[in-house]
């Protein structure tokens, strides 16, 4: 599992690296990028896709006994969580109201809900 969380998150990583050309070109004038039309929403994207890397990173780091399934649903909480920025930012207004978007947005926090207490309890159980 620690090798699935520690490449999930170079991925994310670098993937916030590229969006950082998009925040780039979308403060540099562009309006409009694609289907992108928020630049805040890019950057909060951005920076989630950075901070989740990082929390991956350290749980891979520091956890002796990483329960699978609190890692799979960390390394799926990571990456939905962040990539809804994405959705807003299609909205010039910076927020789509969509039942869809509202259902995963709840799916993906209940997924880190789950997640974290679960990889608590498991440290707190090492011997």
């Amino acid at each position: 599992m620690k090798s699935i969380l520690i490449t999930s998150g170079l991925i994310q990583i670098t993937w916030a690296v590229l969006q950082g050309w998009m925040i780039t070109a979308m403060y540099g004038g562009m309006k409009r990028l694609g289907p992108l039309k928020n630049a805040k929403r890019v950057l909060q994207c951005h920076i989630d896709n950075i901070l989740m890397s990082l929390l991956q990173f350290a749980i891979a780091a520091v956890h002796p006994a990483i329960p699978e399934g609190a890692g799979w649903l960390l390394v799926i909480g990571s990456w939905v969580n962040a990539q809804l920025f994405l959705v807003h930012a299609t909205s010039e207004a910076g927020y789509v109201k969509h039942r869809a978007v509202s259902v995963v947005t709840f799916a993906s926090f209940l997924t880190l809900t789950i997640a974290y207490p679960w990889l608590l309890i498991a440290w707190l159980r090492l011997p």
